[in-house]
This record gives C-alpha cells, sequence and structure tokens, in this order.
C-alpha cells in the first residue's frame, strides 16, 4: 500500500522527522517508546526498537533501518508481534517550498485476518502516519 501527501515543508525537514526515531512518542500516539539500538559508522541508527499500542494491541517491533538513497528511509522488521513482515519506506521529492512526502507500507499478518481487512488497516495506518508527520511538521514549523 503507498499514500503520497504535499507537505508545506522542505524535503530535508520531513527526513528529518522521519530518522529522529527517539521522538516518534512525541507525534505518534501509537508509539509508546522508541530506542535505537545499534547505529552505522556515520551514527544513522541501524536497529531500532518500537514499543507499540495498536487498537488496544500491545507489541513490540525490533527493526532493521536502511537509507536506500539520499530522499529515503526504509525500515524493515526483524522480530515483531502481530506480522510476520513488516517494511516501510519513507520517500520525499522536493517541489519548491512543498515537498512530495510518499509512505509505502507492506505487512504480512500472523493471525488469520481476511486479505480485504488487512488492506483496510493498511490503508488506515497510513492515512494515520501521514496526517501524523504532517501535522509534526506544522508543529515544528510554528
Amino acid at each position: 500500500m503507498s499514500k503520497t501527501v504535499e507537505v508545506e515543508a522542505p524535503a530535508e525537514k520531513i527526513l528529518a522527522i522521519v530518522a529522529d526515531f527517539e521522538a516518534y512518542p512525541q507525534w505518534n500516539p501509537e508509539i509508546k517508546g522508541s530506542w535505537i539500538l545499534a547505529r552505522y559508522d556515520d551514527g544513522r541508527p541501524s536497529q531500532l526498537r518500537l514499543d507499540v499500542e495498536i487498537q488496544g494491541q500491545s507489541g513490540v517491533f525490533i527493526n532493521a533501518v536502511y537509507y536506500p538513497a539520499e530522499n529515503q528511509i526504509f525500515t524493515v522488521m526483524q522480530q515483531g508481534d502481530h506480522f510476520t513482515k513488516q517494511e516501510q519506506r519513507f520517500s520525499v521529492v522536493p517541489l519548491g517550498a512543498n515537498t512530495l512526502l510518499q509512505v509505502d507500507l507492506d505487512v504480512e499478518v500472523k493471525l488469520p485476518i481476511p486479505a480485504m481487512m488487512v488492506k483496510k488497516l493498511a490503508g488506515d495506518t497510513l492515512e494515520h502516519l501521514a496526517n501524523a508527520l504532517v501535522t509534526r511538521v506544522q508543529q515544528l514549523s510554528g
């Protein structure tokens, strides 16, 4: 699933918010805690732990973090509750003063949930995440 929104902020600011994993609980209410477990030689996070609560379900995720291009951050679940696969890619494209933010989400759940329900939940999650990011940009700009 994919969601693209136009944000009134420079691409660098949006990527800085996405890359500030430890601040996630400040703007994403589903994230109860976030810790950097390992870093690359350049100091950027390479592995993190996220404690989440989604629709009343608590979970812990260990994610690898990659930077496939200067305008992308990619996380891959290495270990976690509820999912057998969870990958997120954040991409930004500068448009002058504004930026296109694209969030891609690929998940597979452990429980036998109908595909239509998984697609709706993933869509809702993407919508929520995009809106929360836009709100965070506005908070930091104001």
